[in-house]
């Protein structure tokens, strides 16, 4: 093997170690689709939604506090506070996507109510006589 070529074999091979690795989307946390259940009213559903999301954020943050704790009582105080923080970073935003869904649901469904307002409002009276402009 040719010496010279050794310091850039070496080179490669820690440029290639310290280059993130790409992560699974499984371990990526990725937001599971929300949808409104049929035949349930949707104010109530959402609420319920938001306060679950809400909980779970608050769970998110408890466990990086207790995890917090525990780091400072190792000797890798650093290396565990950084693990903590990205594990709780992809807990806050698998569920900053969640909320990001439930806000979009929620944009439609008031857009529809202001459409069907709007028709409603267009719409002739029944029995009412058409007026027909002549040009």
């Amino acid at each position: 093997m040719n010496l010279r070529l050794l310091p850039i074999l070496v080179l490669a091979l820690l440029a290639s170690s310290c280059a993130p690795s790409p992560v699974a989307p499984a371990a990526a946390g990725v937001a599971p689709m929300l949808q409104a259940p049929a035949g349930q009213p949707f104010e109530p559903w959402l609420k319920a939604e938001r306060e679950r999301v809400a909980r779970q954020r608050e769970a998110a943050q408890q466990r990086y506090r207790d995890e917090e704790l525990v780091c400072w009582r190792r000797f890798a105080v650093n290396d565990c506070l950084g693990e903590a923080k990205r594990e709780r970073r992809g807990q806050l935003d698998v569920l900053r996507q969640q909320d990001l869904q439930l806000n979009a649901l929620e944009r439609e469904r008031r857009t529809a109510q202001h459409l069907r307002q709007i028709e409603q409002k267009a719409a002739p009276a029944p029995g009412a006589p058409s007026v027909e402009r002549r040009q």
